[in-house]
């Protein structure tokens, strides 16, 4: 399916009015082609964004940017974005992954891999930044890319499935809040507004979690790819509940944007690759979704100052 779909949200602020649009699990590999990356580069030139947060699966896994000519195509990608608008990264569980074997993608061998020197290429890019527990400040935001680690996600070094799923683990997000500069989430600037660029949502409900990060507007996550809900039915079915999570849980919660006041920080977008290269073959289900992304955009109009905006279309690849 060679379509585009667009999550518009219009907010009511008095701070700063930025727009921002949001790229999540991008799942870079070979399976996307150029084609797509070049769509995406012309609709984000189309959409004159200030800001282009990706929160998250930047990368499939590691293994596919050891080729250096892969590797290059993903940075002058990340380059062309850059100039653009400026754009801000957090890390994610594929980020920081690495199959040792391509042919055993699918037998749940994961390896902890943090390719810092990838890290720092990206980095180096002009406008280009990637935050492993690090902030961006400027004169109109304020971003922390919250780094979730992998014994958050639970599932490195076993295969997930339907019938053996496995489960987030909501002490270990407590014990990284606890654990993090302080600095970083306290005493935040009041005349910016404040996001915090974070993979996964499924914790960020949890009173506990919400009282440490309190100070901020936003929370902007990825991860759940929709719930693999598909087009129509995504569209039919409002709530924030999907088919199946990455961790192959049912019917999981908070995993659609389904914003009703400006209480509700979560925003959550959909996958630009839904089905990733470590699928397997089931990745020839792209077929039938769309790439996914959000304009988030920031006004003075006391119309959204109860109620945010929320609109979906379909637009052309």
């Amino acid at each position: 399916m060679k379509l585009f779909h667009e999550t518009k949200i219009k907010f009511y602020s008095k701070i700063s009015q930025p727009r921002i649009c949001v790229l999540s699990d991008i799942h870079f590999s070979d399976q996307v082609k150029n084609k797509r990356l070049d769509a995406i580069m012309n609709k984000m030139r189309e959409k004159k964004p200030d800001y282009i947060f990706i929160p998250g699966d930047l990368i499939d896994s590691n293994d596919m940017i050891s080729d250096s000519k892969e590797e290059e195509r993903l940075l002058n990608w990340l380059k062309g974005l850059g100039e653009i608008a400026t754009v801000i990264i957090s890390v994610g569980n594929h980020d920081v992954c690495k199959k040792p074997n391509v042919k055993n993608r699918l037998k749940g061998d994961w390896e902890v891999y943090e390719n810092h020197k990838f890290l720092e290429k990206v980095n180096a890019l002009e406008n280009v930044f990637y935050l492993n527990d690090e902030k961006y400040e400027d004169s109109k935001i304020y971003v922390l890319g919250f780094t979730l680690s992998p014994n958050y996600y639970n599932f490195l070094g076993q295969r997930a499935s339907v019938l053996h799923p496995v489960h987030e683990k909501l002490d270990e997000i407590l014990s990284e809040l606890d654990n993090i500069d302080q600095k970083l989430i306290t005493n935040l600037p009041k005349n910016k507004l404040k996001f915090l660029l974070i993979h996964s949502p499924v914790f960020l409900t949890d009173h506990r979690v919400k009282a440490e990060l309190a100070e901020f507007d936003y929370f902007v996550s990825g991860h759940m790819h929709n719930g693999i809900v598909p087009p129509v039915i995504d569209e039919l079915w409002r709530s924030s509940t999907g088919f199946v999570s990455p961790t192959h849980n049912m019917l999981p919660r908070n995993i659609r944007t389904t914003k009703k006041t400006v209480a509700d920080k979560m925003i959550i977008a959909g996958a630009v690759t839904t089905w990733h290269e470590c699928s397997g073959p089931l990745h020839n289900l792209n077929a039938f979704y769309p790439t996914y992304f959000m304009t988030l955009e920031f006004t003075k109009n006391h119309q959204y100052d109860r109620k945010p905006e929320i609109t979906k279309k379909y637009l052309n690849f």
